[in-house]
């Protein structure tokens, strides 16, 4: 060690007097300057060597560099005698060389085989008076290895990525300037230079993209190494990349428990102005069968303070929530309207029939309380709707462990003047967040107004967002539907209207396609759970809404298009699970969603927003390419319309590759479910 270092402070010392030299010569350059293109003495340039070797033989690069600037470096050595020493120091053999093109200086000659260690000599001659001469060692030549790439296995269609190189020049001595390239179908896709020192590692991080969804080879190349290497036989490296045009981002949680899909319960359906219109304890049991077959999740019933006077309305009322009790959904509870307070008894009257639920009845899937179906269209105050909440809580305290309280059911505005939803977001915001624990809202289009549809959905998260922090609270949409034309010709057609031949709207295939697309929609948007108006044939009050996706029982409570759509959503995602972002390419009318169940379950809802306002079969197919799947699993693909009859079809079986990427087409009026349930 000690012998080392005495070596490193004599070549210290001995450097001393050249850099000196040099600073002198510096600041002397005002008077020894030449004269631009000019020829100079010997003592005016520098001559450096570098003789490296590798199979099959070793190179010996001359370079000479002007001292003292404007003088003119040789295009041309007009003689370059070499002469290599054996490792004994004895001179082994001569090179004569004339005329040695040396462009800017600098010329390289083959020296044949020439072992590491071996001394080569040099003397360059370039104009009549100019001679320069220096010796050098042989060193090893570079060899550059490109070791590993990494990259995605699969990457979005135009999103960049990296591809990272790792590249190890493994020889003692020199290190070695390159470039890396990562190519595509001979397509150069992205270049990146790097020096590695000798015997050192570097790691080249390229940012490309590509553009064509498919399997796509990609090649990573090392080139144009200075010094050239000893091979190149390691300088290439492939990768295959899937690209697609979607992307399921597990580790992006946009809902963390999801309430999951449902619809209405018509609390009337066993009162006596149901069994008015063919409703009969018979024949209500189809209903009841078809109901529990659906599995909603998420479902709104209906209290009318009507029943504290009316034991049959009462008693439909107590039998609609064990309906939807025993179909596992879970359940809110709606004070349709009227007065709510202490004084009028109401509360107290309100409070016994949901503490009996609880208490006596076995209800335990009762989960949510709203007083007050749209306030924002009544003459009703926010401080007036506050005032009901903060009267009936000390009454329901026994069960507020069970039930939490749902605020807002808003719709836009009233039915006539500005909107006025922010204002009751803004109060329920700043007064009510301490006793809520969840908004909802209602949302209602007609079928040519698609822009509606999605505009509702996207100005409440807004608004929301937007709302102190400790203010923000989960969304739901506690009602939602399509209507139709309410007349042809002139001849009221009723609500919600029908399609242009006269056909309830509730009945098509296009009131189901913009369901499922406000479902979709909505969960990518957070909101955490919805329930349609309604689920099945009933009466409300003396009017008539046919908003439901089960028929009358005159025709054995049919099954609407929208009613096998829910069923298949209900069945491949389930309560609790996690809603992930779905990355996308831009400007595409295709719409998915994510859903992540505990134990690993993924389901992915897709349609092609494109055929939104068709209500008959497109020959139109649509191709999707989704990643961030589990890789090399046998998936179940089922879909919604694919004949254009409103029915599911028999699933098939999709495989996604060992990059986790599925790749199917899907007619565009359709809805397609990918999932690893199994179905049958």
């Amino acid at each position: 060690m000690c012998a080392r270092a005495d070596g490193r402070r004599k070549a210290l010392g001995a450097l001393v007097p050249v850099v000196l030299l040099v600073a002198l010569l510096a600041s002397r350059s005002g008077d020894a300057l030449a004269a631009p293109g000019q020829t100079c003495a010997a003592s005016a340039y520098r001559l450096a060597l570098q003789s490296l070797t590798g199979p099959p033989r070793a190179d010996l690069t001359v370079q000479i560099t002007a001292a003292t600037p404007g003088c003119e470096l040789p295009a041309t050595l007009s003689g370059l005698q070499v002469t290599i020493f054996n490792l004994r120091g004895a001179e082994q053999r001569k090179l004569d060389l004339h005329d040695v093109a040396s462009p800017a200086g600098t010329a390289t000659v083959r020296l044949g085989r020439v072992a590491r260690r071996q001394r080569v000599a040099a003397t360059v001659t370039f104009d009549p008076d100019v001679t320069l001469t220096r010796q050098t060692r042989t060193l090893l030549k570079p060899d550059l290895v490109l070791s590993s790439v990494k990259t995605n296995r699969s990457s979005l269609s135009g999103r960049p990525f990296f591809v990272t190189a790792s590249i190890y020049q493994r020889t003692p001595d020199v290190g070695t300037t390159a470039v890396v390239t990562v190519s595509a179908r001979g397509a150069v896709l992205g270049t990146s230079p790097v020096a590695v020192a000798a015997r050192r590692r570097v790691v080249a991080k390229l940012p490309v993209s590509l553009a064509a969804p498919g399997r796509v080879p990609i090649t990573v190349t090392i080139s144009a190494a200075n010094p050239a290497e000893v091979s190149i036989r390691n300088n290439t490296r492939r990768a295959t990349v899937e690209v697609t045009e979607f992307r399921v981002l597990s580790s992006s949680i946009l809902v963390p428990s999801f309430a999951g899909y449902g619809g209405q319960f018509n609390h009337h359906v066993y009162a006596a102005i149901s069994r008015s219109v063919g409703v009969t304890d018979e024949n209500v049991a189809g209903m009841e069968q078809k109901m529990r077959a659906l599995q909603p999740q998420f479902s709104r019933i209906f209290f009318t303070p009507a029943a504290f006077s009316d034991p049959d309305r009462m008693q439909s009322f107590v039998r609609a929530v064990q309906l939807a009790q025993s179909t596992g959904t879970t359940i809110n509870i709606t004070w349709q309207g009227g007065t709510l307070n202490v004084a009028s008894g109401t509360v107290q009257q309100f409070a016994d029939v949901l503490i009996d639920l609880v208490r006596n009845r076995g209800i335990t899937r009762f989960r949510w309380l709203t007083l007050q179906n749209e306030p924002n269209r009544t003459r009703i105050t926010p401080e007036q709707y506050e005032a009901t909440y903060r009267a009936l809580d000390p009454y329901i305290q026994s069960i507020r462990g069970q039930v939490r309280y749902m605020g807002g059911d808003l719709v836009r505005g009233p039915d006539v003047g500005p909107p006025n939803q922010q204002l009751w977001f803004d109060y329920m915001a700043t007064r009510m967040s301490d006793i809520l624990d969840a908004y909802s809202i209602h949302v209602f289009w007609d079928y040519w107004d698609i822009v509606k549809l999605q505009e509702r959905l996207t100005e409440v998260r807004a608004i929301v967002d937007a709302l102190p922090q400790g203010a923000r609270k989960p969304l739901y949409v506690a009602e939602y539907g399509v209507r139709g034309l309410r007349r042809i010709n002139g001849v009221p057609m009723g609500d919600p209207g029908v399609w242009e031949d006269g056909t309830q709207i509730s009945q098509t295939n296009i009131s189901a396609f913009q369901h499922a697309w406000f479902d979709i929609l909505a969960t990518k948007l957070g909101y955490e759970g919805t329930s349609k108006w309604d689920s099945y044939f009933g009466k409300y009050d003396s009017g008539t809404q046919s908003y439901y996706f089960l028929g009358g029982p005159q025709n054995g409570w049919p099954e609407y298009p929208l009613y096998n759509l829910i069923r298949l959503m209900t069945m491949t995602v389930k309560r609790e699970w996690q809603v992930a972002a779905v990355d996308s390419v831009p400007d595409t009318s295709r719409l998915l969603s994510a859903y992540l169940g505990k134990q690993g379950q993924r389901t992915i809802v897709g349609l092609d927003t494109a055929g939104g306002l068709l209500n008959a079969v497109s020959p139109t197919p649509v191709a999707y390419s989704i990643g961030g799947l589990p890789p090399a699993t046998r998936l179940r693909l089922a879909i919604w319309n694919e004949a254009g009859d409103g029915l599911v079809a028999p699933a098939k079986t999709v495989t996604s590759d060992a990059a986790g990427v599925a790749t199917f087409a899907v007619p565009q009026h359709a809805l397609f479910v990918l999932t690893t349930l199994q179905l049958g």
